[in-house]
């Protein structure tokens, strides 16, 4: 290697006497021409060393990131790649904020409410502004501006109502079911009014095929559905009805059409709710009747043999059949959703049970994001709350009114009605990369904000 650096010249040293000794060498032009060949091979085995390493690692590295089997976390774009028994965490877990908007001039709660353009309707609901302060069903519809938060009271409706599903299509608002009492054993109405948003008017449209009261209903591709709810025995329903109102005529209006066994949902819900993204309608949570085996339905029925669902299913009105998709990270009924652009959904507060009691009122905000079949966790509500809703406008989400966790004494002070909201809040999303941390926890048991579709699918 020393020709190579000294570029193959004669070298010398000095003997003891002082005297300079040359060293022996070949000829220059053998010594160069030898000296250059040693040093090219000796340079290119190095660099062939050094590519084969590289080749090495950088195959060893690729296989850790598209196969990401080993302890330690990893980033992805895509859950598909994520093996079975790891958790997923998005980036986006916990973003957002909310601030405090306008009031509603009226506390409401089990209304619904709808954005069109820049404004949030606000139908019906429950309040306390019966006779000495008493419960009363609203037959109220009001006009929320979003921009200056003025509120103006629309047509009244034909009839009080709440509790009852709702979908706005063609400008056209449609309230479905519910009932007008306000008394705790109301049972459910199979009448349907439909507002024109544009004349700001009320008509009946044709009744159900039949009652429900606390269903949930969506529109999409020119039809109305409306699905699940409780009986006249508050059995949960699964069953689905379609409204095609181009079939009306000048004589008669549309009609309600029940679909077939074949479209039921898979899980009976009421207290649910559902709303369309694209061309799918997403049924979402609620609660369940079932038969408790360890507990007796004669007692406290509503804490023994009804469950809040943490289940979601999509409904194709091509093939008018549902299909799981990943559950929400917590069970809730009675909570307010709203559609989002990106093709993700939004659900925020709802009521869950404690095994003792009901009616416990939750912060708790969660994004559905279609595309990975995932819900994420954000920033939760300044103010827990139940059968409240959502509106999604000018970029912000509104929820609107509810209850805070009520009925929890003999004492009917703490009655739902009279400590329904008229707090509004508007949540501001914040955009993110759309990466999820996956990664192996150190137990079983260990806490998981977020898990992969597979894991979510039980």
């Amino acid at each position: 290697m020393g020709d190579c650096l000294n570029g193959g010249k004669a070298g010398s040293f000095t003997n003891l006497d002082g005297t300079e000794q040359k060293m022996m060498s070949a000829p220059a032009q053998t010594t160069r021409s030898r000296g250059a060949g040693v040093c090219w091979f000796l340079y290119l085995g190095l660099l062939t060393c050094i590519a084969v390493v590289a080749f090495i690692l950088g195959c060893y590295s690729v296989d850790r990131v598209r196969n990401p089997d080993y302890p330690e976390s990893a980033l992805t774009s895509n859950l598909g790649s994520v093996p079975d028994g790891y958790s997923v965490f998005s980036l986006g877990t916990g973003l957002g904020y909310w601030s405090q908007a306008t009031a509603m001039n009226h506390s409401r709660s089990d209304h619904g409410v709808l954005a069109v353009g820049k404004y949030a309707y606000l139908i019906g609901g429950l309040s306390d502004e019966g006779p000495n302060g008493t419960a009363s069903v609203l037959d109220s519809l009001m006009r929320y501006d979003t921009e200056t938060g003025t509120m103006t009271e629309m047509a009244t409706m034909l009839a009080p109502r709440y509790r009852f599903a709702y979908a706005v299509l063609d400008g056209f608002i449609y309230v479905m079911g519910g009932t007008d009492s306000a008394s705790a054993d109301a049972g459910p109405l199979d009448t349907v009014m439909v507002y024109n948003i544009s004349g700001d008017s009320w008509a009946y449209g044709d009744k159900l095929a039949r009652p429900r009261i606390d269903p949930c209903g969506a529109a999409v591709q020119g039809k109305v559905y409306v699905f699940g709810g409780y009986n006249e025995s508050f059995g949960s329903l699964a069953t689905v009805e379609e409204l095609d109102p181009t079939a009306a005529t000048p004589t008669s209006p549309a009609l309600w059409v029940p679909l077939p066994p074949s479209s039921n949902l898979a899980v009976s819900r009421g207290d649910c709710r559902a709303v369309a993204v694209d061309t799918t309608i997403y049924a979402v949570g609620g609660t369940e009747y079932y038969i408790n085996p360890n507990k007796s339905c004669d007692g406290d029925l509503w804490v023994n043999c009804y469950r809040f669902l943490r289940s979601v299913e999509a409904f194709n009105p091509l093939t008018k059949t549902w299909s799981p998709r990943a559950n929400m990270v917590n069970a809730r009924g009675d909570f307010g959703i709203e559609a989002l652009p990106g093709g993700r959904i939004i659900v925020a507060g709802g009521e869950r049970g404690n095994g003792v009691v009901n009616q416990q009122a939750m912060y708790e905000v969660e994004e559905y994001v279609a595309a990975d079949d995932i819900w994420i966790t954000k920033a939760p509500l300044p103010e827990a709350r139940f059968r409240d809703d959502l509106a999604f406008v000018n970029g912000r989400v509104y929820a609107f009114g509810g209850a805070p966790t009520c009925d929890q004494t003999p004492d009917s002070g703490d009655d739902c009605y009279r400590v329904a909201l008229r707090t509004v809040f508007a949540y501001f999303d914040v955009q993110y990369p759309r990466l999820y941390a996956a990664y192996k926890p150190a137990n079983e048991s260990a806490p998981r904000a977020v898990t992969s579709r597979r894991l979510l699918r039980r």
